[in-house]
């Protein structure tokens, strides 16, 4: 039930804290035209889980949310209004703050973590293997970086290591490379001790025999994995030393060759066997290949290691926005501003969850180009739908750009995926002359190598899944995938002419026709959202047989 009063809203949101056990030290509500924003601290240690529950309340309500405050930083945030102008200096620090701290890494983590529903970072954080899945810019270092900040909180040793930095590198050499830094973390482990463990020792000479081999004018896989056993061994004398576990944490698994990666995971997995040593792997799903099983080579899911899949796709467009408005606001309050709200209009802020696709760093990237494109207006007050359409089509190239990026991963597919993007665009945008399609279930089944073209443009955010499981109208049990192409491939200024395009107002997806008269389609409720999605024509993934 929406709570509607003030009196109504602050008991609402006291009992949702009392029966999470987070006390509140102080709740207030501020009100603007349109808006109310209720302000709750709490102590610093019941900060990230408080984040949980606002996200949770946010829906209840009405042109509203919650902001969580930690206690002792509330006297001068209190003070924070909204931005008046375009011009006002909060909103270049908002835009540099986007710019500067949208992509996160070991050395910048996220500017704040918010947890999701399935607070997914307590899973991340658990004694088991996993691979953490997601495109790119959703958010897979922020999850990785969280639980490793957590995790030493609590004792626990990690390690991290970014592939990208041994994206030329074969299996063997970027397994060494890592190996050698492994070693390292014996010295570290016991920095301040007077007297030094057998630990140390031991990897120092591990470490030397890594750099001849390194060094070596050939590396022979065999004597790569005569170093495996004493690896292992390595590690465990250092839990017998240290009683604590290991976490390691590997980030941009995809930039190592396909064929590399799951020789360097079972590396990475033998030499951890049988110790309380943990692995975290990140990587784009389609761009990864973590277990072949002809010799059985890497981890494998459900045996070895369980998936953690981060998408935040369209298929619940309310939820991807109060997810992403509450970072975004979490930027506008870094810079000082009461909300993001004055600086981008309300419809804008829904045409951004559609250009991102619910991806969190392309939420903030176009939100800072959005407010840039704006101020080029004359006398603009605020970042309006149509700046959004124009940061959307100015970020096309940079996503072409990334096609390219990946090619050292999946060598001759950058080709093929741009030719899969230009039939695609061509079947929606000149022959149905529409901005989303259908896959069917079947036809996935019968040309999965085909399918996996159009998957990997999907984590390049040039096509964004809104429906996993569409029935037919017509034949029981039958059903499709649906699948809207990415603004940047049909947005500039305007949209393009006469298009049937998806929309999303008032927290769901509508049906519009950008040339003519007609009254848009609402899909505001499932039966008129289903009509809605099966108009999508269906792609056939026979047409794309001669680029496998």
């Amino acid at each position: 039930m929406n709570a509607s009063t003030s009196d109504d809203i602050l008991a609402l949101v006291g009992d949702a804290f009392a029966k999470a056990q987070i006390p509140i030290v102080n709740s207030t509500i501020r009100s603007f035209p349109g808006e109310i924003i209720v302000v709750v601290e709490v102590q610093p240690a019941h900060f990230s889980d408080a984040l949980s529950i606002a996200s949770d309340l946010d829906s209840k309500i009405p042109n509203g949310f919650v902001t969580i405050r930690k206690a002792q930083e509330s006297d001068e945030k209190a003070q924070f209004s909204r931005a008046q102008s375009l011009l006002d200096p909060r909103v270049s620090n908002l835009i540099e703050l986007l710019n500067a701290r949208s992509r996160t890494s070991e050395q910048q983590p996220s500017l704040r973590y918010f947890p999701d529903a399935a607070q997914t970072v307590n899973i991340a954080m658990s004694r088991r293997h996993h691979l953490i899945f997601g495109r790119r810019g959703v958010g897979k270092t922020a999850l990785m970086l969280e639980a490793k900040k957590r995790l030493e909180a609590r004792g626990a040793i990690t390690f991290w290591i970014n592939i990208q930095t041994m994206r030329s590198l074969s299996a063997n050499e970027a397994f060494l490379t890592t190996a050698s830094r492994l070693c390292d973390l014996a010295e570290a482990v016991h920095m301040n001790r007077p007297t030094k463990p057998a630990s140390i020792a031991n990897a120092a000479v591990l470490k030397l025999r890594i750099a001849t081999l390194l060094n070596s004018k050939a590396i022979l896989p065999q004597q790569v994995n005569l170093l495996l056993p004493d690896l292992q061994q390595m590690f465990q004398l250092l839990g017998q030393e240290t009683q604590e576990d290991f976490y390691l944490f590997f980030d941009e698994l995809h930039y190592l060759a396909m064929s590399e990666q799951p020789k360097y995971l079972d590396m990475i997995h033998s030499i951890v066997r049988d110790n309380p040593v943990w692995i975290k792997a990140a990587g784009i799903r389609h761009q990864s290949r973590w277990f072949t099983d002809n010799p059985p080579t890497g981890l494998q899911t459900g045996h070895d290691a369980a998936i953690i899949n981060l998408d935040i796709t369209l298929e619940q467009p309310a939820k991807a926005k109060q997810f992403l408005s509450n970072i975004l606001n979490s930027y506008a309050d870094e810079a000082k501003l009461a909300s993001v709200l004055g600086a981008i209009s309300r419809s804008a802020l829904d045409r951004l969850v559609l250009a991102s696709g619910g991806v969190p760093r392309d939420f903030l990237v176009l939100s800072g180009t959005a407010i840039q494109v704006a101020r080029e207006r004359p006398n603009a007050k605020e970042a309006r739908v149509q700046d959004v359409n124009e940061a959307a089509g100015r970020m096309a190239q940079i996503k072409l750009q990334e096609i390219e990026d990946d090619a050292a991963s999946s060598k001759g597919k950058a080709e093929a995926r741009i030719e899969t993007l230009r039939r695609l665009r061509a079947f929606l945008l000149e022959d149905r002359q529409v901005t989303y399609f259908r896959i069917d279930f079947r036809d996935k089944e019968a040309h999965p190598k085909e399918y996996e073209l159009v998957q990997s443009l999907m984590d390049l955010r040039l096509f964004h899944l809104i429906n996993a499981g569409l029935s037919d109208e017509r034949q029981a049990g039958r059903r499709s995938e649906v699948y809207m192409l990415d603004l940047s491939q049909f947005s500039g200024t305007r949209f393009k002419r006469n298009l049937k395009v998806l929309d999303f107002t008032k927290d769901h997806l509508v049906l519009k026709n950008t040339g003519g008269s007609t009254d848009p389609r609402p899909g505001d409720t499932p039966k008129r959202l289903l009509a809605i999605l099966r108009r999508g024509p269906a792609f056939e993934l026979n047409t794309l047989s001669d680029l496998i």
